[in-house]
């Protein structure tokens, strides 16, 4: 279980936030029916912090934003929810499970959301921040957006685009807009630059769909009023029409000089997930100028590491997003603490001479690298700096190795250990290499598994396809707290280096 506990920082707005990821929540979850005995959330109460206590809505509003993050079958149902350890496991598997989908929540503990701590509200409240935020940014990628090409500024490429962080994207998607509109005011700060309604009253009606718009009230309109609380009222109404009202009230309008943080952040959800669901007249420019190769299974779980652990800005295109060389200076310092201590970065960089100033850092990093117990013979600062692919996969694996064995990777040793555990477990296999197929076949990630936490993984779950069975037994380790990034695609493919990964984080870690 993970150590520690959470401590909240600044000042918190939580009626607001509790309000807010309530009106979400029964949104999301009224219709489920393992959510029956929870729902519906009364957003002036304290029923929220109630439902918190079992972990079965931390774990479905973790589905919700990270699509299969977590297999059903590996929850405690609130009808089966008979011990204490009960509660503990789904909340461990909800903890997990986002960190492993690219969530930072590193400073929150399994205690924190039992109910037994000083800030578990403020600690309920910054999970449901942080899983809601990032669930939505992690789909604003060239992926699942190509129309965001079109927001690219005249010197900038699609490279350029990608490593802009999701708060960029955002702010321009808005002003892209807002210009479209005719409009002269600029989005320049969440926290600022929202609350007097110009900028929602002008946005929602230039991203409405044909078929919504006629239901909005026009800006005009919106606008007419100077008083803010009617203003706020109309506005909305049209977040409402838009299905995008959970996460606002009247109070962030009328009352922004107050908590104006943490309202910010209520702002960028908003938008967030507005940009998600209406690109506008974005995709009547870009949508088809630029196709978008989908994301590939490595790539999606690096992200996911590296998100986890809180670099900034948050990646949504992590082989890009090296070329600058501060993520992976980053990356070091989780890793090793002053590991990049008097290594001379540049952070700013010129738009003439930003391509050298790159390769400058990165060949910081391939120093770094040659002093840390790295096996990356081929590495060099200039392939790093076009984002060559097998590269950077390569030095992200290998900080992932290092990250969950605490420097001890050794896959000779891996590889004796797991063939120890299956002899241990009955198992008349011996493996010759994480490339084997009976991995896979027989489930024997689930048998080690089995054997480190006294039969959590049900054998009556591991009957279908090699692909279902990779998603329950993923789950089952979640639940038992071991950090493993590898997902079910790799054991469907056995893929040998994320198949090793897995055993690593058996092996290794429990965090």
């Amino acid at each position: 279980m993970a150590c520690g506990g959470y401590i909240p920082s600044g000042d918190v707005y939580e009626a607001g936030f509790r309000q807010a990821f309530c009106r979400y929540i029964n949104k999301n979850l009224t219709g489920d029916p393992d959510c029956r005995a929870y729902m519906p959330l009364d957003p002036y109460s304290d029923k929220l912090y109630d439902a918190v206590k079992d972990g079965v809505v931390l774990c479905k509003i973790v589905n919700k934003l990270f699509p299969d993050a977590i297999d059903e079958r590996a929850v405690n149902k609130s009808t089966n929810i008979f011990y204490a350890s009960h509660r503990v496991e789904n909340i461990q598997l909800a903890l997990t499970a986002a960190r492993c989908n690219g969530c930072a929540v590193r400073s929150i503990a399994v205690d924190d959301l039992m109910g037994s701590r000083t800030h578990f509200k403020l600690a309920s409240l910054e999970f449901f921040k942080q899983v809601i935020l990032k669930g939505y940014f992690r789909k604003i990628n060239i992926h699942e957006h190509p129309e965001m090409f079109t927001l690219k500024l005249a010197h900038e490429d699609l490279h350029d685009i990608r490593c802009l962080s999701p708060q960029d994207i955002l702010t321009r998607y808005v002003n892209f807009h807002l210009k479209s509109a005719g409009v002269t005011k600029t989005l320049t700060s969440f926290d600022y630059d929202l609350s007097d309604c110009v900028v929602y009253a002008y946005l929602l009606y230039k991203i409405a769909p044909v078929t919504v718009r006629p239901r909005l009230l026009p800006p005009d309109q919106v606008l007419l009023d100077n008083q803010l609380l009617n203003r706020a009222k109309a506005v909305l109404q049209n977040l409402r029409e838009l299905g995008a009202e959970m996460f606002l009230c009247e109070d962030d309008f009328i009352n922004s000089f107050t908590n104006r943080e943490t309202r910010g952040v209520l702002h960028l959800i908003t938008v967030a997930f507005l940009f998600n669901r209406f690109a506008g007249e974005m995709k009547t420019y870009g949508a088809g100028d630029r196709p978008a190769s989908k994301e590939s299974i490595n790539e999606l779980s690096s992200r996911n590491f590296v998100n986890s652990v809180d670099v900034r800005p948050f990646s949504t295109h992590v082989i890009s997003n090296l070329r600058d060389g501060h993520i992976a200076r980053q990356m070091f310092e989780i890793l090793r603490p002053g590991f990049t201590t008097g290594v001379k970065f540049t952070y700013e960089f010129d738009l003439v001479r930003r391509e050298a100033q790159f390769l400058q850092n990165n060949t910081c990093i391939v120093r770094l690298v040659q002093g840390y117990p790295f096996k990356l013979p081929s590495l060099d600062a200039e392939r790093l700096t076009r984002s060559d692919l097998a590269i950077c996969e390569a030095l992200l694996l290998e900080m992932l190795r290092s990250f969950l064995t605490r420097d001890a990777y050794d896959e000779y040793e891996l590889l004796r250990w797991t063939n120890e555990q299956l002899s241990r477990a009955g198992i008349p296999i011996e493996l010759r290499s994480f490339s084997d197929r009976a991995i896979a076949d027989e489930n024997l990630f689930a048998a080690v598994l089995n054997n480190l936490t006294n039969g959590m993984a049900s054998k009556d779950f591991l009957r279908g396809k090699r692909l279902d069975n990779a998603r329950y037994y993923i789950s089952v380790a979640h639940k038992a707290g071991y950090r493993v990034y590898t997902r079910p695609e790799h054991f469907e493919t056995c893929s040998p280096r994320w198949v090793a990964i897995a055993f690593a984080a058996l092996r290794w870690d429990k965090n």
